[in-house]
């Protein structure tokens, strides 16, 4: 009979061992949801990044392949229908075919190639130092080449706890995508 008792006395877990074990699980959940936020922020951050960087290599192929210039410029087609060049890179951007290399797509002269929404709430679009947001036209000539050399900053928003990704323009108009190079802004 002795037996008997002493197995029942142990069957359970204890108040405290219960409370303990739902602490350490809570304090798990919180980590690990700041680490999946963060995971998110950065892979979000490159995704958009890399959208920018293929209408960059899509406006000098297309200016090689035309034999004529083309240009990106920031819109909000995606949203609003129409083709104007106006706002910052945040709010979407058009690639677009442009014969007389200005910020104005001229009706039956440029044609839209592409358009892109813009970016998700929070992120930012700025020059390398972070000073002002990037509005400025990108243009390709016919030889694929860019007037001038440009460096884009991508920021994540505020909270994030992620480096910063830059897309570098060369002036013979090779781009390429690199980390953690530039100050994002303090919002």
């Amino acid at each position: 009979m002795e037996n008997v008792s002493l197995y029942c006395r142990f069957r359970g877990l204890t108040l405290i061992e219960l409370m303990i074990v739902l602490m350490v699980i809570a304090i798990t959940l919180a980590l690990s949801a700041s680490l999946m936020q963060d995971l998110l922020h950065g892979n979000r951050l490159r995704s958009e990044s890399i959208r920018f960087l293929r209408a960059i290599n899509l406006a000098r192929s297309e200016a090689v392949m035309r034999n004529s210039p083309v240009s990106i410029c920031p819109s909000a087609m995606a949203v609003t229908g129409k083709a104007e060049c106006s706002g910052t890179y945040v709010d979407g951007w058009i690639v677009f075919a442009n014969a007389d290399k200005d910020k104005v797509v001229d009706a039956g002269a440029d044609e839209v190639l592409q358009v892109f929404e813009g970016l998700p709430p929070g992120y930012q679009l700025t020059n390398r130092s972070g000073t002002r947001a990037a509005f400025k036209l990108i243009n390709y000539l016919p030889s694929g080449s860019s007037p001038s050399n440009r460096t884009l900053l991508f920021c994540p928003p505020s909270d994030a706890r992620v480096q910063p990704l830059s897309i570098v323009i060369n002036i013979v108009g090779r781009a390429r995508l690199k980390g953690g190079w530039g100050e994002c802004p303090v919002v």
